[in-house]
């Protein structure tokens, strides 16, 4: 061999001996498990060291200290709870819908949904995306309380107290105690939230706009003139289900669920029911029905890029076409799927089975209408608590200050010096609970929820990615009747995992981790809920109380 040849041969089998010594090291390494979970957690918290220090390179321009964070358009609900109904009391009740696409908008629009590059931009609509309320009043004089639902991905806290500001006058005038707003959470809508846009762009304008103190010069996914025109919409279709309001009979039913969804995350917990409500108005006008179920509308998959609101469009579609009017909220979903196989033909194209699966659901409903119905005592009690969740995702830190999400954050101080530099990013939210009649009560929760959370069945510390245990009971074991989630209403931040089971994005079965506020979420949101139900308890008196003007 000669000489010129001999040196890289020999740096050649070095490196080859080296790269088949180092692959037998790792092969070892994740044949033991603790080995490999202790490189697990080491890449995880790299990522977030590495994320970490990028955010820390963004300034904070415009996120406010705790003690000046400004809760304009927050609403607090009825004020007290009555234990039974008002004296005469009955319900009334009002029902709209309005598509929330614009005919036309400038720039760009994306689906939100899926993370792509490129961007997933629209080119064409399978079918709308709407915004259905419904508003009541149960006869206690206190007031009306607004339920409305949007076709989308998620919506920010920050653009919710946007549309209730817009209504402001409207709420003092028409009295409206809440003004609760969810998402579907379909994933093949037009982005709502700011994070399914052109990223490379947004990192290059956006860091340097902040940074000069231009924080309103930064883009995002969102489409400013298309959310206008969703703000706009909202406020008038609020109005509008107001106006509509007139006197009826209020029941639900509950219907099992479990051949229809599936988990995908241990420990493979559902909310196994269906709740539906369905008004009845004593004129013999058009009847309204609301559909309670849990399940991720993410059929369409990550290259869509035709607007659609998945299943629970023909979900809705299906009840309209049987004379009522229909609404669809999404419930304890955080990894929880459909389940097609069991209810829909074999050999129907994507869309094809999408529509069949939202329209068998749809007749689900109605027939379930028809079976063991409970009729619903005119007595609505809702209270909203505004809470702080610890953001410790450095990914979601990154996010907001960059401004490619809105969601409202504020700065809490560690060493209760004022304008301290030592502080710790909290998410301002809202956690809600509400009771319909005595039996039918509602969680009201601005993100993802694990449904073993609800329902319980969390992992106890010999299973639990942390080994510990789970210091708080099941959220339905904490009320008398039956408690639904409303899952990502009046915000959205992404998933809410159990704390001691909060693991490594890079472990297996917790890609949630990745999207959520981070560790200490559930502990915060599910302790704020049964905080407010526990208030509930201590503000209640007897509808005979009530003197009415």
């Amino acid at each position: 061999m000669k000489k010129r040849f001999a040196i890289p041969f020999a740096l050649s089998a070095a490196g080859t001996a080296g790269f088949l010594a180092a692959k037998n090291s790792l092969k070892k390494t994740l044949a033991d498990e603790t080995k490999k979970r202790d490189l697990i957690d080491k890449g995880d918290r790299i990522v977030q060291r590495l994320v970490g220090t990028l955010a820390d390179r963004v300034p904070d321009t415009g996120i406010p200290y705790l003690n000046r964070y400004d809760d304009t358009g927050f609403l607090e609900g009825s004020g007290y709870f009555l234990t039974n109904p008002a004296e005469n009391a009955r319900w009334n009740a009002g029902f709209a819908k309005h598509s929330i696409i614009p005919d036309s908008v400038e720039g760009k629009l994306y689906i939100g949904g899926y993370l792509a590059f490129p961007p997933n931009t629209v080119s064409g609509y399978i079918n709308d995306q709407l915004i259905r309320a419904a508003a009541f009043d149960d006869g206690s004089g206190r007031g009306i309380n607004v339920f409305a639902v949007i076709d989308c991905v998620g919506i920010s806290n920050t653009d919710i107290r946007h549309i209730r500001t817009l209504l402001k006058d409207f709420i003092a005038e028409k009295n409206i105690l809440s003004l609760n707003i969810s998402a579907t959470h379909c994933h093949s809508g037009i982005d709502t939230q700011g994070i399914w846009g052109d990223l490379t762009k947004a990192v290059r304008v956006n860091k340097k706009a902040v940074s000069e103190g231009r924080p309103e010069d930064a883009v995002s996914g969102k489409n400013k003139e298309f959310m206008e025109y969703l703000f706009d919409s909202a406020a008038e279709t609020i109005k509008k289900a107001v106006a509509d309001m007139r006197p009826g009979k209020l029941e639900y039913t509950l219907t099992d669920i479990n051949d229809y969804v599936h988990d995908k995350r241990p420990p493979y917990i559902i909310d196994d029911k269906m709740t539906v409500m369905r008004f009845t108005p004593d004129d013999g006008s058009k009847k309204t029905a609301a559909v309670f179920l849990a399940a991720h509308p993410t059929c369409y998959g990550g290259r869509q890029r035709e607007v659609s609101s998945d299943f629970p469009y023909y979900l809705c579609d299906e009840i309209e076409k049987n004379g009522l009017n229909a609404m669809f909220f999404q419930g304890a979903q955080a990894a929880v799927a459909t389940d097609r196989g069991k209810h829909v033909p074999r050999g129907l194209s994507r869309h094809g089975g999408i529509e069949a699966y939202g329209r068998v659901l749809g007749r689900l409903a109605l027939k379930s209408l028809g079976d063991d119905i409970t009729e619903i005592e005119p007595m609505l009690n809702v209270a909203v608590t505004q809470t702080f969740v610890p953001s410790d995702n450095k990914i979601l830190e990154l996010a907001a200050k960059m401004r490619l999400v809105n969601n409202s954050i504020a700065k809490v101080c560690m060493d209760n010096e004022p304008d301290s530099k030592n502080y710790e990013l909290y998410l301002a939210t809202e956690v809600g609970y509400a009771e319909f009649g005595k039996t039918l009560k509602f969680a009201l929760i601005p993100g993802e929820l694990c449904p073993e959370l609800l329902v319980g069945g969390v992992y106890n510390s010999d299973k639990s990615y942390c080994g510990t245990d789970w210091k708080y009971p099941s959220m339905r074991s904490a009320v008398n009747g039956h408690l639904t989630v409303i899952g990502l209403c009046n915000d959205t931040i992404g998933y809410i995992v159990p704390d001691n089971d909060f693991g490594s994005v890079f472990a297996k079965d917790h890609y949630e981790e990745a999207v959520s506020t981070g560790r200490r979420a559930a502990s915060n949101i599910v302790g704020a809920f049964l905080r407010t139900v526990q208030k509930a308890e201590k503000i209640r008196i007897s509808g005979s109380q009530i003197i009415k003007e």
